[in-house]
């Protein structure tokens, strides 16, 4: 396995979903010698307004939270979790289970964070833990590692009286922990400033903070772009505070936390020292597009310099002419700015991806899951309503969630030589009623007969 797997992911209190929904992504039985590449594809399914965007947008927040000690503090995320946080809960929840794998054994680790206003209407964090287990005990006992309650540290793994770090860690979070993450916050200069005072009976609490930043860093989302709201709050945020738009934007272009080199069609900001590395992942980006497009003969780099950087568009190059790729098909600009997270998955990132499928024909798609159900060294989990990969998802376990209109997760099950697709266009899969015909729309258009 990898080091860091996602064993299970929650949320509550986002967009429609006023319930807890969970996602499993391994079975409850753990064992030394597991074998995660059987579970490392899911595919989550619903109808409109059923939830699933809400999920994925949940897991970009907690991203958010773990590595940017600033993002509760920046004045679009506020804009932002202000429309997107269930009216009916006031709150989000959010809960992920993951395995970290440390050599000797294997470790169930469990954090949890809820956002709610303060007295100021500002959503800050209410309350933050983590919690570990040995993943092989047949216990479920979870040993607590921290606790914050409104901003303040309850419990401290290995703290004892006149504990120099201990002390050094409570100094340091005083005051903060509502606004940022324990591990957003002592993640960055302070272990290394401390690693001296670091005690014997610190080292677990410094290793398990330390692993919940990686699962930060290895946490990848796309959002589909109407589903990605940040430029609306940043629109916003800048109405109210005109007189700070630089300020305001500066904040709206460090929301995208993302350590991904997400390649655009234009304007992508390089290092001049990082050039010939961009160059080398734009021929790769070629490999993958020419798959797409046979016709394609190359892609080259229009750059103009800027200081320390080039500024690069691309060129798409075919036998006859030259295309922007802006003038691209919509389809080819979105495998564009997936190519970064597909690779990050192969190389074993944890990828969000929300309707996989738009602009995507399902022959590619379906081509696509299957090289990452067999080489992928990471996790993938999306959503789509595209029924096509249901047939290739489905020989892998765990692979395909439905999600039903009142927010409540239903696996598949493989039974016998049924097929899922067929299943669940016919609505006989528990918690997707397709019961729509073609005669309903009769009330609303007419049956055209007026027109004759």
């Amino acid at each position: 396995m990898n080091d860091i797997y996602l064993l299970n992911y929650s949320v509550r209190g986002i967009k429609t979903l006023d319930q807890l929904v969970s996602l499993s992504f391994y079975k409850k039985t753990i064992s030394r010698d597991m074998d995660t590449q059987e579970y490392n594809i899911k595919g989550i399914y619903g109808m409109n307004g059923s939830g699933k965007s809400g999920i994925i947008t949940s897991v970009a927040i907690l991203k958010n939270l773990l590595i940017d000690p600033d993002y509760l503090n920046n004045p679009i995320t506020q804009k932002n979790l202000d429309g997107i946080i269930n009216k009916k809960t006031k709150e989000l929840f959010m809960e992920a289970d993951y395995l970290v794998d440390l050599k000797k054994d294997l470790f169930c680790f469990r954090y949890c964070v809820t956002l709610a206003k303060d007295v100021s209407g500002k959503y800050v964090i209410s309350q933050e833990s983590l919690a570990v287990r040995k993943a092989t005990s047949k216990s479920d006992e979870l040993g607590m590692i921290f606790k914050v309650i409104a901003g303040k540290v309850d419990f401290l793994y290995g703290e004892k009286k006149e504990d120099s770090f201990s002390t050094a860690v409570i100094n340091r979070t005083m005051n903060l922990l509502s606004t940022t993450s324990m591990c957003a916050l002592l993640c960055g200069k302070f272990l290394y400033e401390n690693r001296k005072k670091i005690q014997e009976n610190q080292i677990v609490f410094v290793n398990t903070i330390s692993n919940l930043y990686i699962l930060g860093h290895k946490l990848h989302i796309y959002l589909d772009q109407s589903d990605d709201h940040r430029e609306f709050a940043a629109i916003n945020s800048m109405e109210s505070y005109e007189n700070k738009y630089v300020s305001v934007l500066k904040s709206y272009l460090r929301m995208d936390n993302d350590i991904l080199s997400v390649i655009s069609v234009t304007r992508n900001l390089v290092l001049k020292e990082k050039y010939a590395q961009f160059e080398k992942t734009i021929h790769r980006l070629y490999e993958f597009l020419h798959i797409f497009k046979s016709d394609l003969q190359a892609i080259e780099i229009d750059r103009k310099e800027n200081q320390d950087f080039f500024v690069c568009d691309l060129v798409m190059v075919y036998d006859s002419y030259k295309i922007h790729a802006e003038y691209e098909s919509t389809g080819i600009k979105k495998l564009v700015r997936l190519f970064a997270y597909l690779n990050e998955m192969v190389r074993g990132g944890i990828v969000f991806i929300d309707e996989f499928d738009s602009n995507l024909h399902d022959v590619y798609l379906c081509a696509l899951l299957e090289y990452l159900m067999e080489y992928g060294k990471g996790q993938l989990c999306f959503t789509t309503h595209n029924v096509g990969p249901m047939d290739v998802l489905k020989q892998r376990k765990k692979s395909i969630d439905f999600l039903s209109e009142d927010h409540k997760i239903y696996p598949w099950t493989k039974s016998g030589n049924y097929s899922p697709s067929r299943l669940y266009r016919n609505g006989m899969i528990e918690g997707s009623p397709f019961n729509v015909d073609s005669i309903d729309f009769i009330s609303v258009f007419g049956s055209g007969e007026e027109d004759e």
